[in-house]
C-alpha cells in the first residue's frame, strides 16, 4: 500500500508537475506531427474528391453529345472554367489549413503572453 502522503507527492511531481512540463515537449512533437499528418490527409481526400482527373481526361469530350464545333467550344470553355474554379477552391483550402498550421505553432505562446500580461494587469 501506499502512502496517501506518497500518493499526494506522486501526483503532483509526476503527473501534474510532470504533465505541465511534457506539454510543450509534446505539443510541438507528436502533437505538430498529428496535425502535419490529418491535414495532408484531408487535402489529399479534397484533391481526390474535386476529380481533377477525370475532368482533364474529358476535357476535349463534347458535352451531351453535340459533336459540332459550337458544342465543342463550349464544352471546352466550361469545364476550363470549371477546373479553374476548383483549383481555386482547393488553394484556398489549402490556404486555410496552412493557417490552421502556423496557429497550431503560435498558440502556446500567445497563451502564455496573454496570461502573463492578464496576471500583471490583476496585480498592478
Amino acid at each position: 500500500m501506499i502512502s496517501r502522503t506518497g500518493s499526494i507527492a506522486k501526483y503532483f511531481f509526476i503527473d501534474l508537475f510532470g504533465s505541465v512540463v511534457y506539454f510543450p515537449a509534446w505539443w510541438y512533437t507528436v502533437g505538430f506531427w498529428g496535425v502535419l499528418r490529418y491535414f495532408g490527409q484531408a487535402l489529399s481526400y479534397r484533391w481526390t474528391s474535386y476529380r481533377f482527373h477525370i475532368w482533364l481526361k474529358n476535357f476535349f469530350v463534347p458535352m451531351y453529345g453535340q459533336e459540332d464545333w459550337s458544342g465543342r467550344l463550349v464544352s471546352v470553355f466550361m469545364r476550363f472554367f470549371v477546373l479553374l474554379g476548383r483549383l481555386i477552391a482547393y488553394a484556398i483550402e489549402a490556404a486555410i489549413y496552412f493557417l490552421f498550421i502556423i496557429f497550431w505553432l503560435l498558440a502556446p505562446p500567445l497563451c502564455l503572453i496573454f496570461f502573463l500580461q492578464s496576471l500583471y494587469r490583476g496585480i498592478v
